[in-house]
């Protein structure tokens, strides 16, 4: 791997993002670029002047918000303390401010990048959003590259790799993505969690030789028939590992985001969740 992005709301800076960001790029050796966002419509003014006696057209003038000094320097500020963040992570970076449409940018930029890194709050609604957001969901969709979802927080290292098994080409296709761009850790082991249920069992062989190419143990996790659960109860015991799930849509990383029937609250965890498409 050699380019990764970092996504950042030029106003609002996720610390924690920054730092999984650069723990990876130390890990694979490879340049860091954050593309700070910045919504291309502006909050504006409108005011009405009344025009020259006798005239039946008024003026119109049309004025920048008065907050956009304030959000000015809100975006200064969090460039220059990326700027620290980075200097202290000691890795190659380059800043890329982008005043267009985040989503349609972001996409356009991942088309040539090896891996995106975003927080899962990241949003540009003036009304709050549970993670993952509109903005992330339509990330995950349409991205060129593999997204990862960076966890709320990292204390420096992963231990075991959860690969999620579904029996669909997307979890297959998902494996063998992570493995080509994280080849530095072949060394830790590696986890799948059965989400078929035993549907597949021909697979089950086939896949472990494969693993076995790329990292130096392999163990399988057979999970219940409700697999969205299953899968939520399993991660919320684990720390310092590395999810890696296949499409994002109304699969297993959707239902993993809703609310909890029980506990009437949104479904977290501190673990990276890699996600990739074919």
């Amino acid at each position: 791997m050699e380019k990764i992005l970092l996504a950042i709301d030029v106003q609002n800076l996720d610390e924690n993002a920054v730092y999984f960001a650069t723990y990876l790029a130390r890990l694979t050796r490879s340049n860091l670029t954050a593309i700070f966002l910045q919504n291309l419509i502006k909050q504006e003014e409108v005011i009405l002047e009344a025009g020259e006696e006798g005239s039946a057209v008024d003026v119109i003038l049309i004025r920048e918000g008065a907050d956009d000094k304030e959000l000015a320097e809100l975006r200064d500020q969090n460039i220059l303390l990326f700027r620290e963040l980075i200097r202290r992570a000691g890795v190659p970076a380059s800043i890329y401010l982008d005043k267009g449409v985040p989503a349609r940018d972001i996409v356009a930029e991942s088309r040539f990048a090896d891996l995106l890194v975003i927080d899962a709050a990241t949003s540009f609604s003036v009304s709050y959003e549970g993670p993952p957001t509109r903005f992330v969901k339509g990330i995950l969709q349409e991205a060129g590259c593999p997204v990862v979802i960076s966890p709320e927080s990292f204390d420096g290292d992963i231990e075991n790799i959860l690969f999620c098994y579904d029996g669909s080409k997307a979890s297959l296709f998902a494996m063998k993505q992570f493995s080509y761009l994280f080849h530095e850790l072949k060394s830790k082991r590696a986890k799948v969690i059965d989400l078929s249920v035993g549907r597949f069992p021909e697979d089950k062989g086939r896949i472990t030789e494969w693993i076995k190419y790329h990292y130096n143990d392999v163990e399988w996790i057979p999970t219940e028939p409700e697999a969205a659960n299953a899968l939520f109860n399993y991660l919320l015991r684990k720390k310092n590992d590395f999810v890696v799930m296949g499409a994002y849509g109304r699969g297993l990383l959707a239902s993993f985001f809703e609310k909890d029937p029980e506990e009437g609250t949104t479904r977290t965890t501190s673990l990276p969740i890699f996600v990739a498409h074919c």
